[in-house]
């Protein structure tokens, strides 16, 4: 499992504006090459699919399981023998926000998948949650 904690001064409603609208993360996330959404007239939130491409790492599908406006949302990318799931929570506290960002892996193959990609993923769950604090602060300034 890989778990990340970011504490920011900017509110979880700045920093949802950019988390929740998939299909730009390629505009500000480096780790992010692509999101290309399966059915482009799904609106965001459960049941929505995208195409995910990331430097060094297998093109997946990723299904929004859990949308939580504001707050977060889950979502999985499904391989034989793999269940890779992603978290990504924004919790208010009382002066700012904790972006909680997460990654697990489950099924057969957990253990090779974790041991082959873990230190990726960690430095691109790391580079996703200052790279989402400095966009949202950006975004801010410029309104």
């Amino acid at each position: 499992m890989i778990f990340v904690e970011r504490t920011t001064a900017l509110t979880a409603d700045v920093l949802w504006e950019v988390l929740s609208d998939l299909r730009r993360w390629p505009d500000w996330l480096p780790t992010v090459d692509a999101a290309r959404p399966v059915d482009p007239d799904h609106t965001a939130g459960p049941g929505a699919c995208y195409v995910i491409d990331q430097p060094g790492l297998p093109r997946a599908t990723w299904t929004v399981t859990d949308w939580r406006a504001g707050a977060g949302f889950t979502w999985e990318s499904r391989r034989p023998g793999i269940l890779t799931t992603g978290t990504h929570e924004l919790v208010p506290i009382d002066d700012g926000t904790t972006i909680r960002l997460g990654v697990t892996w489950s099924g057969l193959l957990a253990a090779p998948v974790g041991w082959v990609y873990g230190s990726r993923t960690r430095d691109y769950v790391t580079r996703e949650a200052a790279a989402l604090e400095a966009t949202a602060a950006a975004r801010r300034t410029e309104v």
